[in-house]
């Protein structure tokens, strides 16, 4: 899978993600720059942003549960598969978390959004985009 991370996270994070066989892809390959600023990704407007992870056919792995909210609350169209991970502990952590995912869940499932908190992973379908967006 190819993997987009979206927020602050750990080197260790990309490293577990790459180690189980994955691909993780940079702001910079979304081509969202920010105008008179290049190299500057611009991530204001969730749908241009879920839209480019989606055209690429990437997923998108964020701690950003105000991006996961809206985009599910406003249906709006974006990539197959989201990781929300809500552990706001220590680097090691982080690392954990992305451990105990594919633990669970060794093959992650299209139109699914996997939200990993400090004691559990919770999977839960991903709301359709309304028609015409």
């Amino acid at each position: 899978m190819r993997f987009f991370l979206h927020g602050q996270f750990d080197p260790g994070v990309a490293e577990k993600l790459k180690a189980a066989g994955h691909q993780v892809h940079a702001p910079a390959e979304l081509n969202l720059d920010v105008p008179g600023e290049p190299g500057v990704a611009d991530f204001s407007d969730p749908r241009d942003f879920l839209a480019a992870i989606a055209a690429r056919q990437w997923m998108l792995l964020t701690n950003q549960r105000d991006l996961v909210q809206q985009a599910c609350a406003q249906r709006l169209p974006g990539p197959a598969i989201m990781v929300l991970l809500v552990s706001a502990g220590s680097p090691a952590a982080q690392s954990a978390a992305i451990d105990r995912l594919f633990a669970r869940y060794p093959r992650l499932s299209p139109g699914r959004l996997y939200t990993i908190t400090p004691n559990r992973v919770k999977v839960r379908q991903l709301p359709q985009p309304r028609r015409g967006q």
